[in-house]
């Protein structure tokens, strides 16, 4: 978001006609879906790959928690991009990756290949993600709020889209490969749609851009971590609850408590919309959020199967309450740093979340028991109370109007 006034960035050129701001909301929801929706089509597919590829429970989760951390490792450099070619072109690259990574993983009937276009396609979420702040405070600086809500939203419907289709209308006709591939159809036409609405900037290098995140605040590091405790939570829920099912021979409501774990996503943020500002930077929420994904893992782990599907939608409503008011954290605590700050966070955040999911896999290979796959989620439940009920004290306070950002073609 904001860059510091002495570094020179995009001009804005005459934006064309078709890029109204109700056009250009529309494109960052697709952009937010597609982020999401090659991610979260893995894990239902994970039973088929574990007989297709003959994948280890730790090679699943590997799998699932890899662009997870392509997305830490990228927050960073992501930023760095967006102040080198500007942050429009920085989504370009982004989508032709996605589209590329998803279309080949699917290809060839191998594990290597599997792995490797997932990393590409990782790269192409790790380009995008920093850039859509910057472009929305360039494209819509009135409406900056909006926008951001509503790309979140596009990210959540993406999730819920990926977690409720694959298995029931895209694996059982298609397979494995067929499921994976397909996501790149999408992708694609979200790529052209973007080159030819989008207004375009004039950008220029940024030239003493503030872009690196200082790694000794330590307020910065205590959000980053709470960032990964509701990441944990969510990510790692979204890859075990169809092997967990699976192993619980409760193969049939893989689908349901998918949907519900990540539909859950949607009244949250919409509550949010509504009551952010009475919630935004206080500590309650977030050991609210905290202890109902305690109890939504907790009864997930040891419940009767038949009820998974509820403890899901419980650990999906902390986890994306946690993950909703982290968002504005970083405007609270440095507003004149937002993107730098929020590249840490993303960082930390992601990192944390990368190591519960295949820390789970190894402690199920281990034990032989599936309910050590999530014991890194109750523990990340748990570090999210004891965060959130630390949280240094905040207050919204109107930033200072920040300079012009790269948002480049």
């Amino acid at each position: 978001m904001a860059l510091k006034r002495h570094s020179r960035g995009a001009t804005p050129r005459a934006h064309s006609r078709r890029a109204t701001p109700g056009l250009i909301l529309v494109l960052l929801w697709l952009v937010g879906i597609n982020l999401r929706t090659v991610v979260l089509s893995v894990p239902p597919t994970l039973p088929a790959l574990h007989h297709a590829l003959a994948l280890s429970y730790s090679a699943g989760g590997l799998l699932t928690s890899l662009p997870v951390l392509i997305m830490a490792v990228g927050a960073i450099p992501g930023a760095y991009l967006v102040s080198r070619v500007g942050a429009r072109q920085a989504v370009t690259y982004g989508l032709a990756l996605l589209a590329v990574g998803a279309a080949l993983r699917g290809a060839f009937p191998s594990a290597a290949a599997l792995f490797i276009f997932t990393v590409v396609l990782s790269l192409g979420i790790a380009v995008s993600q920093p850039a859509v702040p910057t472009l929305v405070q360039a494209w819509l600086p009135e409406r900056i709020g909006r926008g951001i809500a509503i790309y979140t939203n596009g990210i959540f419907v993406g999730e819920v889209i990926a977690a409720t289709i694959t298995l029931p209308f895209l694996l059982n006709p298609l397979g494995w490969q067929g499921a994976l591939a397909v996501w790149a159809l999408p992708a694609a036409m979200v790529l052209v749609l973007w080159l030819v609405f989008t207004p375009t900037m004039k950008t220029s290098p940024q030239i003493g851009a503030a872009w690196f995140p200082d790694w000794r605040s330590g307020p910065m590091l205590r959000i980053g971590l709470l960032m990964g405790t509701a990441s944990i939570v969510y990510f790692g829920m979204n890859t075990w609850i169809p092997d967990t099912l699976d192993a619980r021979h409760a193969h049939n409501l893989i689908p349901l408590t998918l949907g519900v774990l990540n539909f859950m996503q949607l009244p949250i943020s919409l509550l949010l919309t509504i009551a952010a500002d009475a919630m935004v930077g206080r500590r309650w929420p977030f050991v609210l959020a905290g202890l109902g994904s305690v109890v939504g893992v907790t009864g997930y782990i040891l419940a009767p199967v038949e009820t998974a599907p509820i403890w899901a939608g419980i650990a999906g409503a902390g986890s994306s309450m946690a993950f909703i008011l982290n968002l504005g954290l970083p405007a609270l605590m440095a507003p004149s740093e937002v993107a730098r700050t929020t590249g840490l966070m993303l960082t930390i955040g992601y990192g944390a979340a990368f190591f519960g999911p295949a820390l789970g896999g190894f402690a199920w290979d281990w034990s032989g028991h599936f309910r050590f796959a999530l014991l890194p989620m109750a523990l990340g439940a748990l570090a999210m109370i004891g965060l959130g009920a630390t949280l240094p004290r905040l207050s919204v306070s109107r930033p200072v109007q920040p300079a012009v950002s790269p948002a480049g073609s």
